[in-house]
C-alpha cells in the first residue's frame, strides 16, 4: 500500500489547489467594461478678437482629486458627486480642457504661436488655469442634467512675472436627454463655449497689457 500513497498525494494536492484558485477567482470583482469617449470641441473665431504679435503658453489646469481623472463626474443630488459607469474620456479632464484651449487659439488665426506650457515654447504670456467644476448636475428627477464647467484663468506677463488679468469663467449646457452620450455632448458644448470666452478674453487682455506697457515705456 505504501507504494500507492505518493501517487494519491500527488493527485490530491493539485486538486485542492485548483479548488482554492477557483474559489478565490470567484471572489475577485470582474473588470468593468469601458466605452472610451472622444471629446469633440470646435470653436468658431470671433471677428472682434484682436490680432496679436505675441506668443502664449497654456498651462495644464490644476484641479481637485475628483476631476483629476478620465471619468465623467455627475451630481445626482446636491452635495453628492459620482461618476458615470461604463464610460471614460480618452484623456484626463484637465488635459481635455487644455487641448480644447490650445486648439481654439490655433484655429483663431489671431496669434503668432501658442502651445502647451510643457512644450518649451518661448512665451510672452502664460495662461494659468484652475479647473473648479466640470460635472453634470441633475436639478430635478427625470430631467436631463445641466453640464457646468468653471475655470479660473490668470494671464501672466512672463517677462515681468506679473499677472495682468484674472477672471473666472462659467459655462453651462443642458443635455438633450439623460443618456450618457447626450451628456458627453453637453460637456463638449459647454467646453466650446468656455474656450470661446477664454480665448477672446486672453487676446484682449494681453493686447491691453502691451498697450499699457508702451504707454509707460516698459520693454
Amino acid at each position: 500500500m505504501s507504494a500507492h500513497r505518493p501517487t494519491l498525494r500527488h493527485v490530491f494536492i493539485p486538486a485542492c489547489c485548483a479548488l482554492a484558485l477557483s474559489a478565490c477567482s470567484s471572489l475577485l470583482p470582474s473588470k468593468e467594461p469601458m466605452e472610451i469617449l472622444t471629446s469633440q470641441v470646435h470653436v468658431d473665431p470671433d471677428p472682434a478678437w484682436p490680432q496679436v504679435t505675441w506668443q502664449l503658453s497654456v498651462g495644464r489646469p490644476s484641479t481637485n482629486d475628483m476631476l483629476e481623472s478620465r471619468r465623467l463626474a455627475v451630481v445626482p443630488t446636491p452635495g453628492r458627486i459620482q461618476v458615470y459607469k461604463g464610460v471614460t474620456w480618452d484623456d484626463s479632464v484637465p488635459d481635455l480642457v487644455q487641448t480644447a484651449l490650445v486648439e481654439a487659439f490655433e484655429d483663431s488665426g489671431r496669434i503668432v504661436a501658442v502651445g502647451r506650457q510643457a512644450s518649451g515654447l518661448r512665451n510672452d504670456f502664460l495662461l494659468q488655469l484652475d479647473l473648479r467644476d466640470d460635472e453634470a448636475v441633475y436639478h430635478s428627477a427625470g430631467a436631463p442634467p445641466e453640464v457646468l464647467i468653471v475655470v479660473n484663468a490668470k494671464l501672466v506677463d512672463s517677462a515681468h512675472s506679473r499677472a495682468v488679468a484674472i477672471h473666472t469663467f462659467r459655462a453651462t449646457a443642458t443635455a438633450s436627454s439623460t443618456e450618457v452620450h447626450a451628456v458627453a455632448g453637453a460637456f463638449d458644448s459647454a467646453l466650446a463655449s468656455l474656450s470661446h470666452d477664454v480665448v477672446g478674453w486672453t487676446l484682449t487682455s494681453g493686447q491691453q497689457a502691451r498697450a499699457g506697457d508702451a504707454t509707460t515705456g516698459k520693454p
